[in-house]
């Protein structure tokens, strides 16, 4: 490892997660510089190449002899995404026992988009973050030299008063005076426009992306937990997949859920709260890391923005249903 590179061999992020340190700097270890030894015969330069190389290098050698070597022997296998179409073939999970209840064949249109398109993504979240900066200033209007009161009279003399030279008396820097490059009362408009079918192209890119990480959880409803208790629900999501907690990976939980009406027109039963199970939205709003949201309301940006991406079967076929044709 060079000396300038400083990267906690722990993290996952490093390229020596989960290797045996077997010299550091200037080890006199026997066994260590063995092992090291053997390591670099295996790597060392066959053939022509070793006609390339430069005596003159040996001095760049000697800044790296404080770095650190690790045993390739222990090396984790790397974790490939699965090719399609076995990739669509997604287990469901009971919500409450955390157990598999079955499995389902996914649309290939919808979570079969390969490869993933990044400018599709980015696209999308920059309309998005635009969308929602929206109008500003509306009503927001100072006034100029010409507007503000008061006379237009030279102050003081030209020259003589060893001061600055004064024409009137409303100049932006003094008291009671204008107000310079103010805003001038037109809306401001940072909305910007993207097609419809390049955000339904976005969606699709996004949930294929969760698939192929493996972050895409399938339930079978959200409704047996059948209670209002955040203690209750936040264990059931630890348990899903970790989500929650000060520890824990961010969840975005996506639902559908109506209640149905009865001739009079009135719900005998509320179950649903904003498209969502009630006992899901009421006990995960002060979940940290969570958010609930209908079918309706899925978006790239909080996709993205979530790690895990936990789908109820009856959101499943909605989602489905609208981005499954071909345009």
């Amino acid at each position: 490892m060079p000396p300038n590179l400083r990267i906690d061999r722990r993290t996952s992020a490093s390229p020596f997660a989960g290797l045996d340190l077997i010299a550091q700097g200037d080890d006199d270890d026997d066994e260590s510089a063995d092992d090291l030894e053997a390591q670099m015969d295996d790597l060392a330069i066959d053939g022509d190449e070793e006609e390339d190389y430069d005596d003159d290098d040996d001095d760049d050698d000697d800044d790296y002899t404080d770095g650190a070597f690790y045993s390739l022997a222990n090396r984790p296998e790397p974790i490939f995404a699965i090719s399609l179409p076995e990739r669509l073939n997604v287990s469901i999970i009971d919500f409450k026992s955390s157990s598999q209840a079955g499995t389902i064949h996914l649309s290939q249109q919808v979570f079969g988009q390969d490869p993933i398109r990044a400018d599709i993504l980015h696209r999308c979240v920059v309309y998005q973050r635009n969308k929602k900066r929206g109008r500003r200033n509306g009503g927001a209007r100072t006034k100029t030299i010409s507007e503000v009161s008061g006379s237009g009279k030279k102050v003081r003399n030209q020259k003589g008063g060893g001061i600055a030279r004064a024409g009137h008396k409303r100049p932006a820097h003094w008291r009671g005076g204008a107000k310079a490059h103010g805003p001038k009362g037109s809306v401001q408009n940072y909305e910007t426009k993207l097609n419809k079918k390049v955000r339904k192209m976005g969606l699709r890119m996004a949930l294929s992306q969760k698939l192929k990480e493996g972050n895409l959880i399938l339930v079978n409803t959200f409704s047996d937990v059948g209670t209002y208790k955040t203690k209750v629900i936040a264990q059931t999501l630890l348990d899903l997949a970790g989500i929650g907690g000060k520890e824990g990976t961010t969840g975005y939980l996506v639902d559908h859920v109506i209640d149905d009406a009865d001739e009079d027109g009135e719900v005998p039963v509320v179950t649903s709260l904003e498209g969502c199970d009630i006992n899901l939205k009421v006990g995960c709003s002060n979940i940290f890391r969570t958010k609930v949201t209908n079918q309706r309301n899925v978006n790239v940006y909080d996709i993205l923005k979530h790690e895990k991406l936990v789908l109820s079967l009856s959101a499943l076929k909605h989602l489905e249903e609208r981005y499954g044709d071909a345009y």
